[in-house]
């Protein structure tokens, strides 16, 4: 018990109130030996069709307690490899290369000596590859290179902060105290801690790494969409071993399917028009006015959108959040456009304004190009057979995804420049409902990078409560 308290008088209470507390059942204190790690390093790789992003975990189990002489240098190691935004693998994967919002490393502890080292980051199915390729680079690097000497002074100033700015909190207090008993620690652990740090040594770093780093034993945890980036893991050269989503070893994934003879990418777009409504219902609609409850991935809060159209391509976008207004906006009248996110307003610039003129009306299949489409394949989302289409518009391809059975446009995806970054953005449509003669998505999610909005439709309305001044 840790605060502003006077120790006999808890003594008191605690001996008043939990005096009858017995032990009801025995504690079974064996734990199995952890299993040993992989003979070579591979891949292990889990298929997620309709994954937007790989997610990456490089690891083997290591013995570390937090009694060993190694402790406090394997602190200081693991910061330097992937602590933090000052790592060799943010450094590299974040600010050099761009493959990833972080890429950070763990080197955990455990009593029984059953822990890891794990290196993780979340990357974009293109490179996901050179992503792998780039943190084994690291893991080498600081098992064979001196670490510089003014990094690692930065990395031990890093902690000594640390571990001073902790002291200040009472449940640090008691969990050094749980520490020394659970972990059989010596008592002075905590009060020679700085020193420990401070002693590190360049030559004490490449010790650990190469003690707890096991560049030849490592197990690549890889989980993404195959059909988009086993191609390039295997040119690695590492290999490949397969397993379902509960760890249990499978065959290789079949990504595709054969094509029906004789469909071309033109007739399936006419198909979903058709399956829709037809090209004359489509025709009629000239505005919609779509509102919808927005769930945004790990917000508290449930906003509101507010989405109008009108033809061939104005459109306005409004997130509500009660009690905090709006908290986000698009705009665009034909012309020109704005997006004002956080309070910040921002004029679309002359990329951005190209893509949007160059859609024509509320549904663009009335309008695409035959000559620019391409029917690449049959792949599965959600368990859902569906036909991938390519749509190409000068040097930019996005795609498209339609059911085989009912046709229905089930996802887009499309690939942009944004802040200095190649972003992919994936829209998913479902959930679909006849208003006024033609079939509508009830359901969207859109996921760019890890930002997912989920709309969920409330109220359509076809050619009414929409004008012109509502995109200017």
């Amino acid at each position: 018990m840790i605060g502003d308290v006077k120790y006999k008088d808890v003594k008191k209470q605690i001996q008043k109130y939990f005096k009858n507390w017995s032990q009801s059942v025995a504690v079974n204190s064996i734990v199995p030996k952890p299993s040993a790690n992989v003979q070579y390093t591979q891949i292990n790789f889990v298929d997620v069709p309709d994954a937007t992003q790989s997610n990456l975990s490089i690891t083997n189990n290591v013995n570390l307690k937090m009694n060993d002489e190694d402790y406090h240098i394997a602190l200081i190691t693991n910061n330097i490899l992937g602590g933090g935004g000052e790592g060799y693998l943010f450094k590299n994967l974040r600010e050099d290369k761009g493959y990833t919002y972080g890429a950070y490393s763990s080197l955990g502890t455990d009593r029984y000596g059953a822990s890891r080292f794990n290196a993780t980051a979340k990357v974009r199915n293109a490179v996901t590859d050179s992503a792998v390729i780039e943190t084994l680079k690291e893991i080498k690097r600081i098992r064979t290179e001196p670490v510089d000497a003014q990094l690692l002074k930065d990395a031990k100033a890093k902690y000594v902060g640390n571990f001073v700015m902790a002291l200040e909190r009472p449940q640090t207090i008691a969990n050094y105290a749980l520490n020394i008993k659970l972990n059989d620690l010596p008592e002075d652990f905590y009060t020679t801690y700085l020193q420990k740090i401070n002693d590190v040594t360049v030559e004490d770093i490449q010790r650990v790494a190469n003690k707890y780093f096991k560049e030849d034993n490592l197990r690549i945890i890889v989980v993404g969409n195959g059909a988009d980036v086993l191609e390039n893991l295997e040119k690695t050269g590492i290999p490949i071993k397969y397993f379902d989503k509960y760890a249990n070893a499978t065959e290789k994934p079949v990504f595709s399917k054969p094509l029906p003879a004789g469909l071309t990418a033109d007739a399936v777009v006419n198909n979903y028009v058709t399956s829709i409504g037809g090209e004359a219902n489509l025709n009629k609609i000239n505005t919609i006015l779509v509102n919808s409850d927005v769930t945004i991935q790990g917000a508290p809060f449930k906003p509101k959108a507010t989405i109008k159209q009108m033809a061939p391509n104005k459109s306005y976008m409004e997130i509500v959040v009660e009690g905090m207004g709006a908290v986000m906006q698009q705009s665009f009248n034909g012309e020109s456009g704005y997006m004002v996110q956080q309070g910040q307003k921002t004029v679309m610039d002359d990329k951005m304004l190209s893509v949007k003129k160059a859609e024509k009306g509320l549904f663009p299949e009335l309008y695409i190009d035959a000559s620019s489409l391409e029917l690449e394949s049959i792949m599965t989302i959600d368990g859902t057979d569906v036909y991938k289409v390519k749509v190409t518009n000068g040097d930019v391809a996005s795609y498209r995804y339609y059911d085989t059975k009912t046709n229905y446009l089930v996802r887009t995806e499309e690939t942009a420049e944004m802040a200095g970054q190649t972003m992919t953005t994936i829209t998913d449509y479902s959930n679909y409902k006849e208003v006024n003669a033609v079939m509508l998505p009830n359901t969207m999610k859109i996921a760019t990078g890890p930002q997912v909005l989920s709309f969920e439709t409330t109220e359509v309305k076809i050619n009414e409560g929409v004008s012109d001044a509502d995109f200017n």
